[in-house]
């Protein structure tokens, strides 16, 4: 979902501003990040920040920095393919295997963290719902054991699409390494 979202805004924002500069970075989790606001990239990133301007060049620079050496990282020491040699495996890129893996990893790991912490949220409005009758109490329980049951739904739905990425990959020939 953020993926597409992303993607959308990039289309859009592309042909209503031609000549505006995108800035372009890939978080710990693979994600690949699109801006046209360069003050709204995490200090982390800006060294791995790359621009891609409307004349379809893009280069790695210090978002916010002086142009300087910047440390070199393993993404770096290897040679960028432009975008007529890059791979393609089932109509897609590199790029959008590694954001398809670390958006639907990103968000089962979130859900997967914070359903603990839901489960007994809902066991403590239950016992309080035991103790207190109140309406309220029953209002805040129900509601808590919707969301826990909308988490777990979501987690075996996301479950079920990082299968079949899985076997789609599979099946295209992707190299394992675009798929962590």
């Amino acid at each position: 979902m953020r993926f597409t979202v992303v993607l959308s805004v990039l289309f859009l924002g592309l042909s209503v501003i031609a000549s505006a500069d995108i800035y372009q970075w890939v978080d710990n989790k693979g994600v690949v990040n699109f801006t046209d606001n360069i003050e709204s990239i995490p200090k982390k990133y800006q060294k791995k920040v790359k621009i891609l301007s409307s004349d379809d060049s893009s280069q790695e620079v210090p978002a916010s920095e002086p142009a300087q050496p910047a440390e070199q990282d393993v993404s770096a020491a290897q040679p960028q393919q432009s975008f007529q040699q890059q791979k393609i495996f089932g109509g897609h890129d590199e790029m959008w295997w590694r954001s398809q893996y670390g958006t639907l990893r990103g968000e089962l790991a979130r859900l997967q963290a914070n359903l603990p912490s839901k489960r007994a949220e809902a066991e403590q409005l239950r016992r309080k719902l035991v103790i207190y009758t109140y309406a309220r109490n029953r209002v805040a329980y129900q509601d808590k054991l919707t969301e826990v049951h909308r988490d777990e739904g979501r987690i075996t739905t996301l479950t079920e699409q990082l299968s079949s990425l899985d076997m789609q990959a599979s099946a295209a020939g992707v190299p394992f390494e675009w798929r962590q």
